[in-house]
């Protein structure tokens, strides 16, 4: 049998590819996207992959809506978000004096850097997430995702990285397009110190990708899934091991429950799930179907990977 997957992890897809794409005795045909997110779509609508890699908030929708697909828990990005909130010099925004009537760009609603920076701010500033006027540039992955009433969406062909340069939004929620002009200042004075603190009260990773696998192949498979987990676990960077700085690769239904969790309570509380979606029932599915205990994932160290 031949295995369809996506991904846009380079290192992910060379730790597949270093295996001659078998997995489990099966044939893994590997499609690579740029960026990862235009295919996200074809994952949770149509199944069109039976391994994905995926955004976990568009997963948590996914679930929440009763899709055939299963998380396998391992992370394949995870940072800090606090400095992914941004303005101009000059703009005269700051935490101090709210953000109520500023208008903040985010790519979509369900995008989950813009998840993380909603709930961050709600959890740690305070700050009403229905006060700003939120503007955004895409819809949601899954279809029939809609936006809450307080968003607007921007017109045809437009882009928030040069709206956000231009002024015509106050705020922006940016990671990977973070523009490189000398203007740009976080919102947060030090969000390297806050992101610090928050990990210390929460011990969570703001995860933005995981992987997924239909749940036929959950079912079918046990194998597959146990070896995917190993090898997407040992794509990870290697975490130093001497060092205060967290692991920002999360791997096993334990160490990720934090985060999860977390991602459940946020994502809920700002209409994306009809409830908080917990590690709890995100666990029972896949170990139920696999017969699997992955509470830890012992990553597979590959050739080009040192520890």
């Amino acid at each position: 049998m031949t295995l369809s997957a996506v991904f846009g992890s380079a290192a992910v897809l060379s730790a597949l590819r270093e295996r001659d794409c078998l997995v489990g005795g099966e044939k893994l045909v590997l499609d690579d996207a740029k960026p990862i997110h235009k295919a996200f779509p074809l994952v949770v609508n149509e199944q069109r992959y039976d391994v994905a890699e995926l955004a976990l908030v568009t997963f948590l929708q996914a679930f929440d809506a009763g899709r055939p697909l299963c998380l396998l828990p391992v992370t394949l990005l995870g940072r800090f978000q606090h400095h992914c909130l941004v303005t101009l010099e000059g703009s005269g925004v700051d935490l101090a004096h709210g953000l109520a009537g500023k208008r903040i760009g985010v790519r979509s609603w369900g995008q989950t850097t813009g998840v993380w920076v909603r709930g961050i701010l709600g959890d740690e500033f305070g700050v009403d997430v229905t006060g700003p006027e939120w503007v955004t540039y895409e819809g949601g992955h899954l279809a029939g995702a809609r936006d809450p009433d307080f968003v607007t969406r921007a017109p045809a062909g437009a882009r928030l990285p040069d709206d956000f340069l231009a002024g015509r939004v106050d705020v922006a929620i940016l990671g990977n397009e973070l523009p490189d002009d000398p203007r740009v200042r976080t919102v947060l004075p030090d969000p390297a110190r806050a992101a610090a603190s928050w990990y210390g009260r929460t011990g969570a990773i703001p995860v933005n990708h995981m992987a997924v696998v239909t749940d036929e192949i959950a079912a079918k498979h046990p194998d597959v899934v146990a070896e995917l987990c190993g090898l997407l676990a040992g794509a990870a960077p290697p975490r130093p091991r001497i060092g205060s700085s967290p692991d920002f690769n999360p791997a096993g239904f334990a160490a990720l429950a934090p985060s999860l969790d977390l991602a459940g309570r946020y994502a809920h509380r700002q209409g994306l799930t009809s409830r908080a979606i917990t590690t709890r029932e995100v666990r029972a599915k896949l170990e139920d179907l696999t017969g699997l205990d992955l509470g830890r994932v012992p990553p597979v160290v590959h050739n080009d990977v040192k520890p």
